[in-house]
């Protein structure tokens, strides 16, 4: 699909998703205590799958939830149901001495784990949405750094400081909007975030970038109607009444290559507010 974009010399942009979910991904591997917890975490799920335990502690009837390698939420999703089941996971490893439960400080770990990419989990959610577009990708990555960076975060992962490191390294190095202008055009021009979410050089070369755009399809337009709507003109003997009826012209054509400017003006002023 990329290559036959690149033929077919299509404007395109990598896909968010995909990128964060690289991003978690490194994250995850870049602490060896997380990498046991989740594979220790991974063995419980496979075998304990259903458990009359559950039903037995009245506990949420809800099925645990096995991890896909392609998808990084779904290993969100597992930490976050077992540790749900954390109860009447563990009354039955007590009878099943063949099953090893996770430590306390691995349960502590996970639950870290999942204060941490809760953010994470939901913009994955909202842009996996049909609705959702690429003015959103900035305000997302501002976002997430923002909360990477925040003392609460911090006091909420103690255990995480390898995880939060990377994951701050792995979104910054996979979204450098520096060498693409389309992101920060298009949050620019959405009225929900304009230049809530830019630094003073994005904004700048935004700004840089609409009004060369809407000077470009000025100057097309203000052609288009040179060529188009002016009757071609005759040739005439010049004297003075012909000389009245070309300037006469010229001044209705610069009367309407002005007004195209001042329509052009408007705009500019309404996407600069």
């Amino acid at each position: 699909m990329i290559k036959g974009v690149r033929v077919a010399d299509y404007d395109s942009a990598k896909c968010f998703i995909h990128s964060l979910q690289r991003a978690v991904e490194e994250s995850l591997k870049s602490q060896a205590e997380v990498l046991e917890m989740v594979a220790a975490a991974r063995r419980i799920v496979t075998h304990f799958n259903h458990s009359g335990v559950r039903q037995e502690l009245n506990l949420p009837n809800h099925q645990l939830v096995q991890d896909v390698m392609t998808r990084w939420n779904s290993t969100y999703y597992l930490m976050e149901r077992l540790l749900e089941q954390k109860r009447a996971v563990s009354l039955y490893i007590t009878d099943h001495e063949s099953l090893n439960n996770l430590t306390p400080s691995q349960w502590e770990l996970m639950e870290q784990c999942i204060k941490l990419l809760k953010p994470f989990e939901e913009i994955t959610k909202i842009t996996s949405s049909s609705v959702s577009c690429i003015s959103e990708v900035i305000p997302h990555v501002v976002t997430l750094l923002k909360y990477l960076g925040k003392e609460e975060t911090a006091d909420r992962t103690l255990n995480l400081l390898t995880m939060r490191s990377t994951l701050k390294v792995e979104l910054e190095k996979r979204f450098d909007f520096d060498d693409n202008d389309k992101y920060l055009v298009a949050s620019f021009l959405d009225p929900r975030f304009k230049t809530s979410f830019l630094g003073l050089v994005q904004k700048e070369r935004a700004r840089q970038k609409v009004l060369l755009e809407t000077l470009k399809i000025c100057c097309d337009e203000c052609s288009s109607t040179d060529d188009y709507s002016s009757p071609p003109s005759k040739k005439r003997n010049i004297n003075e009444n012909d000389r009245t009826i070309e300037i006469h012209d010229s001044f209705w054509r610069c009367f309407e290559e002005m007004r195209l400017w001042r329509q052009v003006l408007l705009q500019m002023r309404l996407i600069f507010i």
